[in-house]
C-alpha cells in the first residue's frame, strides 16, 4: 500500500511548518517515521521543495517531486495524490494511506490498525475520526438551536457509541485507487470511520497547535 505524505513549501499560516522542530525534530519527520514502522506501506513524501525533499529523504521517505502547477495555494489534495500514485503505479494499485504531516501525534500502532482495519472491513474508503459528544447547537438566526435533545440531557459517561458524533482529523485516510481515479475524491464508495484517541486530534494550524503538538510529543514520544 502506498503512503503519500504532501508537504508544500509554501504554508502560508505558519511558514515553513513542516520543517519546524517539534518534539524535538522536524514536524514532518514524526510522519514518516509513523509510516515507516509499519511494513506493508511505501512511504513517500510529495514535495516541491528541495530542503522538505532533503529532510524527508534523510528520515527513510522516497521522494515524489511535485510540479508547480501542484504546489499553489488552491491546489486540492486529492490531484497531488493521484500525481503519487502514477509515480509508484506498483504500491497504489489496490489502496492508498494519505497521511497530513501536520498531525503528528499518533499513537504506537495507529497506522497499522488503520490498515489492518482496513483489509477486515472492507470499506472503499475510510477517514480518521476522534469521538465527541452529540452536545453541538447551531446559530442561524435570533435563537440558538441545540442538535441533540436539552430535555433529556445524557451524562457523558452514559453516551451510548450511536449518540457520540465523531470529527474528522484530517490525520489519516485509506482510500481504494479507484475511488481516487474514478471519482477523484479521497472518500467514495462505502466509507467507514477510523475511531481514534482522542489526544490523536492534534490538527497544526495555528501556535497554539504547534506548541499543543510539541508538549505531547516531547511528555509521550515513543516509537509507533
Amino acid at each position: 500500500m502506498l503512503a503519500v505524505i504532501p508537504a508544500r513549501g509554501g504554508s502560508k499560516g505558519i511558514p515553513r511548518k513542516n520543517l519546524l522542530q517539534v518534539g524535538g525534530k522536524p514536524l514532518i519527520v514524526w510522519t514518516i517515521e509513523q509510516a515507516l514502522a509499519v511494513p506493508s506501506l511505501t512511504v513517500v513524501v510529495s514535495t516541491d521543495d528541495d530542503e522538505i525533499a532533503a529532510v524527508s529523504a534523510a528520515a527513510g521517505a522516497r521522494i515524489v517531486h511535485r510540479p508547480a502547477d501542484l504546489a499553489r495555494d488552491e491546489t486540492p489534495t486529492e490531484p497531488v495524490v493521484l500525481h503519487a500514485m502514477d509515480a509508484c503505479p506498483e504500491a497504489s494499485a489496490d489502496a492508498v494511506m494519505l497521511l497530513q504531516a501536520t498531525s503528528p501525534v499518533r499513537l504506537p500502532g495507529t497506522l497499522q490498525r488503520a490498515v489492518d482495519e482496513f483489509t477486515e472491513a472492507g470499506h472503499d474508503s475510510t477517514v480518521g475520526v476522534v469521538p465527541n459528544p452529540p452536545f453541538l447547537w447551531t446559530h442561524d438566526g435570533p435563537d440558538a438551536q441545540a442538535l441533540w435533545d436539552v430535555a433529556h440531557r445524557p451524562r457523558r459517561q452514559d453516551l451510548r457509541r450511536d449518540q457520540l458524533r465523531y470529527r474528522e482529523t484530517g490525520s489519516v485516510y485509506v482510500t481504494r485507487s479507484w475511488v481516487y481515479r474514478e471519482l477523484g475524491n479521497r472518500l467514495g464508495g462505502r466509507i467507514g470511520l477510523f475511531v481514534m484517541d482522542e489526544r490523536e486530534g492534534i490538527d497544526i494550524d495555528t501556535l497554539h497547535d504547534l506548541n499543543l503538538a510539541d508538549s505531547w510529543l516531547v511528555n509521550n514520544a515513543t516509537s509507533n
